[in-house]
């Protein structure tokens, strides 16, 4: 999904035909932070996909259209006894999935949340 608020009005007609036939959630997978007017059109904007040690690296972002909608980040080669949930939240995503697996097919392998590793410290 582009971030660009040029490529806005190409992504908005898909989004008003999926609302017109019946879609109650629209989730925008930009990968980061987009510009504020996808906001106007998504119910959850993924503004992060990406491994661990960018998420750790990411410096504070503005909230994209306030908060009127849902942020979701993506966390790929998250190492046993991080705590990606935590980050997440402090963050501000209200959505978000951290998995294990890393480049080629990271997200073949489950989320933390549903498969917590031992604590290795």
């Amino acid at each position: 999904m582009p971030s660009g608020p040029g490529e806005f009005e190409h992504c908005q007609k898909p989004a008003v035909g999926a609302w017109g036939v019946g879609w109650a959630t629209l989730v925008l997978n930009h990968g980061t932070a987009p510009h504020p007017c996808y906001a106007r059109i998504a119910d959850v904007l993924v503004t992060f996909e990406g491994p661990w040690a960018a998420y750790r690296a990411l410096t504070p972002q503005p909230r994209p259209g306030g908060t009127d909608v849902r942020l979701c980040h993506l966390v790929y080669d998250v190492p046993p006894g991080a705590d990606p949930e935590g980050l997440a939240r402090a963050r501000g995503a209200a959505v978000h999935c951290a998995v294990p697996g890393t480049v080629d097919h990271p997200w073949g392998t489950l989320p933390y949340t549903l498969h917590k590793p031992e604590n290795t410290s």
